[in-house]
């Protein structure tokens, strides 16, 4: 499985080690950075203070609403979660489709070229995943070709129920389309914007953004859903919590998926020093940009804001012997959706359309490093030996 191709870090994933002597430094492609013990301390004094560890305690109460300001939402329509994957499962329950009247188990229609994370939360919700392919120009699904399929597969769309679109890398995807198929065909319609938060804004239909130690905003494991409106909210404050609700009823068994008051501390902290972190990504990604611009036949994927991973598609099906070629020369990468769903054992049996976008995107889009603590020079290092492996 040839998608990471760097020196052993702190991530579980097949690695590929980079020989020590080539640079004094390697360059790992990411370097998780959370808010430091300082920051964190005034947040821990109020736990300590107020003796209220989960249960939406007060700090997660506070960074909801911080959240709400920043996604230009109301707070009753955010929900902070232990994960991003138990925040889509959750969407996907909540959206209260009536499956009883379909043929055969429910699918839920979704991209191979995504996280493996967005399957997984299907088949958690009940759903069988219908890996749909996704368009070249912006790696997304596209509500035309959608609909294009549902009305093309009668026997197959009478068993969808919902659909996941993936926002890839940190793009925005528009909301409004999407609502006007859920409407259409009486569908459930959630967005994965897994490393959308910098420039996500509540929309129409359910969102999910990750707060995992490896996006942008982090607090370890953690994530957040932008519900559609009030009442979709309510039916997911109530599933992350089993299913309860306030009266301690349960109405459909939810999973255990509550943000403690520690991840609402480290979130809190992380919000604070977050304009200064924005503007350090937007100048190493500034300065990648005007360096790679000048290397023939590469497309930088660039969507407006920050995300935490800087992606590059080559000139071709070389992804795999690029990586090991800028491996061997001390500078990691990482093919962070590896080969697509759709590759994946698990996944081998569920429905699928031809998928030629979503393999070529596999087998030529790299992660290049990208991290706070790169300097300018190190991004004129990676540029410059990825220039002379392609050169080759």
């Amino acid at each position: 499985m040839d998608d990471f191709f760097t020196v052993p870090i702190n991530m579980s994933s097949p690695s590929h080690p980079v020989p020590l002597d080539r640079l004094k430094t390697p360059l790992v492609v990411f370097q998780p950075k959370l808010p430091v013990a300082d920051r964190l301390l005034p947040y821990l004094r109020l736990i300590d203070a107020n003796r209220w560890y989960s249960n939406r305690g007060p700090l997660l109460a506070r960074f909801e609403q911080a959240l709400a300001d920043h996604f230009a939402v109301a707070s009753d329509r955010v929900i902070g979660v232990a994960n991003a994957t138990a925040g889509l499962t959750a969407s996907l329950l909540a959206a209260g489709v009536d499956d009883a009247g379909r043929d055969g188990s429910p699918l839920c229609i979704l991209p191979s070229w995504t996280h493996e994370a967005t399957a997984v939360a299907a088949l958690r919700a009940g759903l069988t995943p219908w890996f749909h392919e996704v368009e070249e120009a912006d790696w997304s699904l596209s509500p035309e070709r959608v609909a294009d399929s549902l009305r093309a597969n009668p026997t197959l769309a009478a068993r969808v129920s919902h659909v996941i679109v993936t926002a890839p890398f940190g793009a925005v995807v528009a909301a409004e389309p999407w609502r006007a198929l859920s409407d259409h065909f009486g569908l459930a319609v959630t967005i994965d914007a897994a490393s959308g938060f910098d420039q996500l804004r509540g929309g129409p239909v359910d969102a999910v953004v990750s707060l995992h130690a490896t996006k942008v905003l982090g607090v370890g494991e953690g994530g957040v859903v932008i519900a559609q409106d009030a009442q979709r909210a309510a039916r997911l404050r109530d599933l992350v919590q089993l299913g309860l609700s306030d009266e301690r009823v349960i109405q459909r068994a939810g999973l255990n998926a509550k943000l403690s008051e520690y991840g609402a501390a480290i979130g809190l902290a992380a919000l604070d020093i977050w304009p200064e972190r924005r503007a350090t990504l937007v100048r190493l990604r500034a300065h990648y940009a005007a360096r790679l611009g000048g290397v023939p036949g590469l497309s930088l994927w660039a969507p407006e804001g920050v995300s935490s991973t800087l992606m590059l598609r080559l000139p071709g099906p070389v992804a795999v012997e690029t990586g090991r070629r800028l491996a061997a020369r001390g500078i990691a990468t990482r093919r962070w959706w590896h080969a697509g769903c759709h590759r994946q054992p698990a996944f081998a049996a569920c429905p699928r359309h031809p998928l030629p976008i979503t393999e070529a995107l596999a087998d030529s889009v790299l992660g290049l490093p990208f991290h706070e603590d790169l300097t300018l020079c190190d991004i004129d290092t990676v540029v410059d030996t990825l220039r002379d492996v392609l050169a080759d």
